[in-house]
C-alpha cells in the first residue's frame, strides 16, 4: 500500500491566516527524512522553515516560491516511490475540498483580549485545551506575545496555553519607573494570570521575562509547575547594555533593521512587517519612557542588575534553561552562576531567539519539562 502525506502551510501563533512560499530546500524528487528542513515561509512577523512531517520522496512541489497561500494549504506531497502519478494527483485534487471541510485558515484566528489590572490592562492571547493547568508565555524586552508564533500553536495542541503582553510591551499599558518597576510588572502579571489562569501554571520565558517568570515562581511555587527559561536575565553581570540602548533610540527602519539583527544568527529570518511593526509600537504614548525605565532595571554600566539564581535554586519543580550558542545579548552563563536544579540545553546555531530560530527544538524541551 502507498503512503502519501501532505506538505501545508503551517499554522505558526493564533492570529496567523497564510504565508509566502520563499525557497524550497529541496527539489522534486529529491529524498527527504523525517524532520529535514523542506521549505522556507515567510508570514508578517518573520520567516521560518517547515520541516518535513514524514520520509520519502518529495514528488511534487504544488505551490512555487512567491507563492501567498492560506493556513493550511497543500505546498507539496511526500510519497512512497509505489505512489503512482495518478494517486498523487488525486490526492492533490481532493484536498481543497478536505481544506474547506476542516476550517483551517482564517476561520481559525484568535484574537487577543484585555484584562484589568491594578495599573492598566495586561493584553493576552488564550487558546488551547482547557484543563487544570495552562502554559504561560512571556517575551522579553521590546517584544510582545508573537515572540511564540512559533511555540504557542504547538503546545496548544495539547493544553491550555497563555501568552502576555507585559507591561510597556505590545497591547498591554506602559508603566513609570521607580526601583520597583519589576516588582509591579509581576503584580500585573500575576492579577491577569487570576482572571485567565488561577489554578497551577507552567511558566515559558524569555530574556527580561525571564526574571519576571522567576519572580512568580519564587513567590507562588506551589501554583508553579515547572519553569522553562530561554536565554533569560539574571544568571550572570555580562550582557550587551548597548542592545538595549541602541533599540530605544533607534527611531527609523534602518537604524532598527540593525538592532533587531542581534537578535538573531540568522538575520533572514526578519521581515519588513517585523520592523515597520516594532517601529509603531516604539512610537506610542508612553513606549519610550517604559522602554527606558524597564532598561535600567535590566542593567547598567556595570553589567545585569537582577540576579535569579538564588530564586531558582529554590524551586522544587522541574527548571529548564535554553541557550542559543551564537546569542549576541545574554551569553551562555558560566557554570557556576546556574543552580544545581537546573538543566541547560545549548542550541548550535542559535541566537537570542531560538524559541523562533530553532523552534521544533525548543517545542519539544518545552514538552518535555512540562511532562517532568
Amino acid at each position: 500500500m502507498s503512503t502519501i502525506e501532505a506538505v501545508t502551510v503551517p499554522k505558526w501563533g493564533m492570529t496567523m491566516t497564510e504565508g509566502t512560499i520563499t525557497q524550497w530546500m529541496a527539489k522534486e524528487g529529491d529524498s527527504v527524512a523525517h524532520g529535514q528542513e523542506l521549505l522556507e515561509i515567510e508570514t508578517t512577523k518573520v520567516t521560518n522553515v517547515v520541516e518535513a512531517a514524514a520520509s520519502g520522496i518529495l514528488r511534487q512541489i504544488v505551490l512555487k516560491e512567491g507563492t501567498t497561500a492560506p493556513v493550511g494549504a497543500l505546498a507539496g506531497v511526500i510519497a512512497d516511490q509505489a505512489a503512482s502519478q495518478e494517486e498523487i494527483d488525486a490526492f492533490i485534487a481532493s484536498y481543497a475540498d478536505r481544506l474547506g471541510a476542516s476550517g483551517d485558515g482564517q476561520a481559525g484566528a484568535v484574537a487577543p483580549r484585555a484584562i484589568a489590572v491594578g495599573e492598566g490592562v495586561i493584553n493576552v492571547l488564550e487558546t488551547g485545551l482547557a484543563g487544570e493547568e495552562a502554559v504561560v508565555f512571556l517575551h522579553g524586552f521590546g517584544g510582545d506575545l508573537s515572540t511564540w508564533l512559533f511555540n504557542q500553536a504547538a503546545i496548544a495542541e495539547t493544553h491550555q496555553t497563555i501568552a502576555i503582553d507585559l507591561p510597556g510591551h505590545g497591547a498591554s499599558s506602559p508603566l513609570a519607573g521607580g526601583d520597583d518597576l519589576l516588582a509591579r510588572i509581576v503584580t500585573g502579571v500575576e492579577a491577569a494570570l487570576e482572571a485567565v489562569a488561577p489554578a497551577r501554571i507552567h511558566l515559558v520565558a524569555h530574556s527580561f521575562g525571564g526574571a519576571v517568570a522567576a519572580v512568580i515562581a519564587a513567590s507562588q511555587p506551589q501554583r508553579v509547575a515547572s519553569l522553562t527559561l530561554i536565554a533569560p536575565i539574571g544568571l550572570g553581570k555580562t550582557m550587551n547594555r548597548d542592545f538595549l540602548t541602541d533599540f530605544i533610540a533607534a527611531e527609523r527602519r534602518r537604524p532598527l533593521l540593525g538592532v533587531l539583527e542581534r537578535l538573531f544568527a540568522d538575520p533572514s529570518k526578519i521581515t519588513s512587517d517585523m520592523v515597520e511593526g516594532t517601529l509603531r509600537f516604539k512610537r506610542l504614548e508612553g513606549v519610550p519612557e517604559a522602554l527606558t525605565a524597564i532598561a535600567d532595571i535590566i542593567a547598567d554600566d556595570t553589567g545585569q542588575r537582577q540576579s535569579i539564581t538564588e530564586a531558582l535554586a529554590g524551586l522544587k519543580c522541574p527548571v529548564l534553561l535554553i541557550w542559543g550558542d551564537q546569542d549576541q545579548i545574554v551569553p551562555v552563563p558560566q557554570a557556576a552562576d546556574l543552580p544545581a536544579n537546573a538543566k541547560l540545553i545549548i542550541i548550535p546555531g542559535a541566537g537570542h531567539m531560538p524559541q523562533m530560530e530553532a523552534a521544533s527544538t525548543v517545542n519539544n524541551a518545552i514538552t518535555e519539562n512540562i511532562n517532568g
